[in-house]
């Protein structure tokens, strides 16, 4: 055995006596940083990820199975790929004494590495030549920089000595807390599940702080008192196994099954945010887990419908990121519930405070950056100080402050930005940044792939359904979903982001980034500027402002954000506006035909917004109008007249728009949704079927005479 060998045993031994936790890389061969570790490591004490063919290796794909355990020891082996979601969830799982290796190549050479991470920024591995090095590069220079991180390189053999650790003790606590802070925690999701109702309580807390592990010691504990049901609902389940192991710890004899822990004829119960939503399960407390990574939407339905609650969210995480929780929907949660709580946890359970590794792991993978705050008093009145700019990768990964606004950005406009998110941002092939600057400071963002020029095998493979690409979705999903032959031969840009600061939204930056992308699209051959999204009432009308025509909604919900999945594409040459007008002839023909299946339970205000851009040349004859005008003065059932007022709905569309929320419902719901009587009543509050009946037959009547 080496002395290098044996210096490294002694560290890891000297820190497993702290509660200080230690990052080493071991930069060189690969085989040389094994040969070393296979003596240093205890496999049954040791979270190692990368490839291999041994049993106590996790592969980098599945390292979010090790969320809610806990490790003394943590390899990750970048020879395997630098995934960073996977480095941002096994860091939390290492607790304090342990010691996290990186196997690196040689450090001269691991920025030129050809990264098998890379096939998650490319359509085909032949790609992956074309992917920045700008990540890695400032992950090396953040390392470098750390005043506690060991840098070991094959080169250099000699020992590791004079790193003592600091011996610290951790306050004794009454089992099962690990901090003060978690026993008040508790205190308080036990005083929201039993005190007055409707005052919720969110807790935030940065990861490691027991904030998970708090609600399943609160679940057990009102579980063996009084309450006999609680629902705990996540993006993922995952994200739960810390609040289950706490309850069935706590509930002796208790017992897991499928997403249910069974006590006494008690339970804890997980049910998927969506479904929630959709079915509104009776319970005596409702907790969400990492809710800034579920759509405000969703938690404000949960919040108007559940009396009892609590929403508790990370900050800083590999699930998304919880800094814009508070601008998107605290505000809304204190206008639905004037008398909610909110706590923060800051001590770590697992590791001391101003943990080093947890420093030095935030900067590596941008979790680090702190919201930018944007100036109140700006003027958003003179367009002119607006200036719209195209950024480089390059210019990102030179300039910090600059790196720093434009992520910030993105991390508060969306709840799922992940460290992927940053690595792509600074390595992606095919990408185009443009921003929004006042006075020097981003308060807006576009980011844009190209896509397309599939050639006509992979396209004719694609088109059949036997191959499909990372990327290049707008094509992909033209030939695949959409049949449209042909439509891989152009080159498309789609927005796969914009964002506005909070703070400047509704001051046409939005459009501003949008024309600007548009020209820049001119100007280098696009012949068609695409995006694809979550349709929202909003959202789609955006888009629809700025000229672009659907063409494709996905059938089916997605699980974490609810919503449909909405395809738009706008032509940039002329002789591509006859081919978008094509496909989104075809949307209107699908669309109409799935309102009465996949999408009966479509919001009808966006039904409307949907109608009205399909371009629809007919319109109502003779015969139609007078068997409408029959059934509005009385004479006529709705079931005999129906396809006909279904007709008139889509050659004018835009009638609607004058309705009520209720009388767009009704005929939405029933004319084209086909929904029954019984439903109508039960949603909108009729008293029953006749009055319903009525109601619609009024609803027919006020838009009938605006057509």
């Amino acid at each position: 055995m080496s002395k290098l060998t044996q210096s490294l045993i002694q560290l890891t031994n000297d820190f497993a006596r702290s509660q200080t936790r230690q990052l080493v890389v071991l930069s060189g061969e690969q085989t040389w940083a094994l040969d070393i570790l296979t003596s240093i490591v205890e496999p049954k004490e040791c979270l190692w990820l990368g490839d291999g063919n041994h049993d106590f290796v996790t592969p980098m794909s599945k390292a979010h199975l090790s969320l809610g355990q806990e490790y003394s020891q943590l390899v990750f082996n970048a020879y395997s790929g630098f995934h960073p979601e996977a480095f941002g969830q096994s860091i939390g799982t290492l607790v304090g004494g342990g010691v996290c290796f990186i196997i690196a190549p040689l450090w001269a050479e691991w920025e030129n590495y050809l990264d098998p991470d890379y096939k998650r920024y490319v359509a085909t591995p032949e790609d992956m030549g074309k992917v920045n090095t700008f990540f890695i590069k400032r992950l090396m220079r953040e390392i470098e920089n750390d005043n506690n991180a060991i840098i070991v390189n094959q080169s250099i053999t000699q020992p590791i000595n004079n790193i003592k650790p600091p011996l610290l003790t951790q306050p004794s606590l009454t089992p099962p807390f690990a901090t003060s802070e978690q026993a008040k925690c508790v205190e308080h999701i036990i005083k929201t599940a039993t005190g007055h109702r409707n005052r919720p309580l969110v807790i935030t807390a940065d990861r490691g702080r027991g904030k998970s592990s708090a609600l399943g010691i609160a679940a057990a504990t009102l579980l063996s008192s009084k309450l006999s049901h609680v629902i705990v609902t996540a993006p993922k389940t995952a994200a739960l196994h810390s609040v289950f192991k706490h309850a069935q710890a706590l509930l002796a004899g208790s017992a897991k099954t499928q997403n249910t822990l069974l006590w006494q004829g008690k339970r804890l119960q997980f049910i998927a945010p969506d479904e929630l939503v959709k079915e509104r399960p009776v319970c005596d407390l409702l907790l969400v887990d990492e809710a800034a990574a579920i759509p405000s939407p969703m938690l404000e339905a949960l919040a108007k419908h559940y009396s009892r609650l609590v929403f508790a969210t990370t900050i800083h995480g590999y699930e998304g990121t919880g800094r814009g929780f508070a601008l998107r929907f605290l505000s809304t949660l204190k206008k639905i519930s004037p008398q909610m709580k909110r706590i923060d946890m800051s001590m770590p359970v697992r590791w001391q405070q101003d943990d080093p590794v947890e420093r030095l792991s935030n900067r590596m993978l941008g979790l680090n950056i702190q919201d930018e705050n944007v100036n109140s008093q700006l003027d958003f009145k003179d367009d002119e100080l607006i200036k719209y700019q195209e950024l480089n990768q390059a210019m990102l990964a030179n300039d910090d402050d600059l790196l720093a606004q434009l992520f910030s950005l993105l991390v508060l406009a969306h709840y799922q930005t992940s460290p992927s998110d940053f690595r792509q941002l600074l390595d992606a092939p095919d990408l185009a940044i443009f921003v929004a600057r006042l006075h020097g400071q981003i308060i807006g963002a576009s980011l844009v792939l190209k896509e397309g020029q599939l050639d006509d095998e992979l396209a004719h493979e694609i088109a059949l359904g036997k191959r499909r690409l990372r990327g290049h979705l707008l094509p992909q999903s033209l030939l695949a979903q959409v049949g449209i032959k042909g439509a891989a031969q152009y080159r498309y840009a789609r927005v796969m982001r914009i964002a506005v600061h909070p703070s400047c939204q509704g001051y046409g930056i939005g459009g501003g980034l949008d024309k600007a992308v548009t020209q820049w699209a001119k100007g280098n051959a696009i012949d068609i500027l695409g995006a694809s999204f979550g349709a929202t009432d909003s959202l789609v009308q955006f888009w629809f402002n700025h000229q672009y025509q659907a063409v494709r909604l996905g059938l089916n919900r997605d699980s974490a954000s609810g919503t449909h999945s909405l395809m738009v594409l706008k032509p940039i040459t002329k002789k591509l506006a006859g081919f978008v007008g094509v496909a989104n002839n075809r949307f209107q023909q699908s669309f109409r035909y799935d309102l009465a299946q996949a999408h009966c339970a479509l919001e009808p205000a966006l039904v409307v917004k949907l109608m009205v851009s399909c371009k629809v040349n007919a319109t109502l004859d003779d015969f139609q109008r007078h068997n409408i005008e029959t059934f509005i003065d009385g004479n006529r059932p709705v079931e005999q007249v129906n396809y006909m007022i279904e007709e008139g709905l889509w050659c004018h569309p835009l009638a609607l728009m004058s309705l009520t929320n209720t009388q767009q419902s009704l005929i939405i719901r029933r004319i084209l949704q086909r929904q029954s009587w019984a439903s109508l009543a039960s949603s909108l509050d009729f008293t029953g079927k006749k009055s319903t009946q009525q109601a619609l037959r009024d609803a027919i009547e006020l838009w009938y005479q605006t057509i």
